[in-house]
């Protein structure tokens, strides 16, 4: 009895230590499965977070790499905007400078043609026109800021271009070339006020020959405005004429004259014809352009700029009256 007791006490034991190794056996592959399944997972944490921060890096990087896109962009842009100041002022300034003064090539292309007309309506206008005035020039070398009497609030501003080149603001008392060949001009800010273009148009091309005046009236909207044309044969000085006024203001008048001398004293050659047309259509201010178009050779394209005042008041200048003057100054023309 005993002895069976023992046995089975041992068997129990037996038992206990199967069981328990069973138990540690299980733990052991618990526990392993568990340690295995947190690092997985703090792995897998550790490499989301890696993703999240590369991908954040990433992202920040593409940022930077667009802005810096767009400043090399804005920077493209200022650069060629720069370039294409640089390259306008450049240009401006070689048209610039290249209307300094003209190459004489030959007799035609002298000044003499522009020294008589000057001479010859210096002194004839002054004793031909009633009431004729002698407007001021202030400091100014490309206006006239008041030529006295509230004539003009900056006035007779003058560019001059062709259909191939750029305009340019005429200083005065200069003579210009056409860095194109196209033409030569001289200014002179005398009594009264003379520009003379003697177009070249060396090929023969049909060109445009603009002159444009423009600026402020010290007729301020007051007064009155009005355009004429005509044409008239002095020998054989063929002269066509367009002559724009403001009067009755109260101030002195503003007679602008445009003209073009055409002969085969001069060696004129080709066709063309003068146009002119008003801005502006008031007595505020004008923008005034009158332009020569053809294939003209060797004809003279002119503004005369002459006024009239008296304490009664200016009056309009009848265009026969201009048309007496220019004859009087071509009938003993000699160049």
């Amino acid at each position: 009895m005993m002895i069976e007791t023992q046995k089975s006490v041992q068997s129990n034991r037996k038992l206990m230590w199967l069981i328990l190794i069973f138990l540690l056996l299980v733990f052991t592959v618990g526990f392993i499965a568990i340690h295995f399944s947190i690092s997985a997972k703090v792995e897998m944490e550790t490499r989301q977070a890696m993703n999240a921060n590369y991908s954040s890096r990433l992202t920040a990087t593409n940022n930077n790499i667009e802005h810096m896109q767009t400043s090399l962009t804005a920077l493209k842009d200022t650069l060629q905007n720069n370039m294409l100041t640089m390259e306008s002022k450049l240009t401006y300034l070689q048209d610039y400078l290249g209307i300094i003064s003209a190459q004489v090539t030959s007799g035609i292309e002298n000044f003499s043609f522009f020294d008589t007309l000057s001479k010859s309506a210096s002194s004839i206008f002054p004793s031909s026109l009633p009431n004729y005035y002698r407007y001021n020039y202030d400091r100014s070398n490309y206006y006239i800021s008041d030529g006295g009497n509230n004539m003009y609030d900056f006035g007779n501003q003058i560019r001059v271009w062709t259909d191939s080149g750029r305009s340019v603001y005429v200083i005065y008392n200069t003579t210009y070339s056409d860095p194109l060949g196209n033409f030569l001009m001289v200014c002179k800010a005398g009594h009264p006020f003379f520009l003379s273009m003697l177009i070249l148009n060396r090929d023969g091309g049909s060109r445009t020959y603009n002159i444009m005046e423009g600026g402020n009236l010290g007729a301020d909207g007051r007064g009155n405005y009005s355009w004429d044309a005509g044409s008239l044969l002095v020998g054989s000085y063929n002269i066509r004429y367009v002559l724009y006024q403001v009067y009755g203001a109260g101030n002195p008048s503003i007679i602008q004259i445009y003209f073009t001398v055409s002969s085969p004293i001069l060696g004129s050659k080709g066709n063309s014809s003068l146009h002119y047309s008003d801005y502006e259509k008031n007595t505020q201010s004008t923008y005034n352009l009158v332009y020569i178009s053809g294939n003209a050779h060797n004809v003279y394209f002119n503004y005369i700029l002459t006024s009239t005042y008296s304490s009664s008041n200016s009056t309009y200048v009848q265009a026969s009256t201009i048309e007496q003057i220019l004859r009087r100054i071509f009938q003993n023309f000699s160049v």
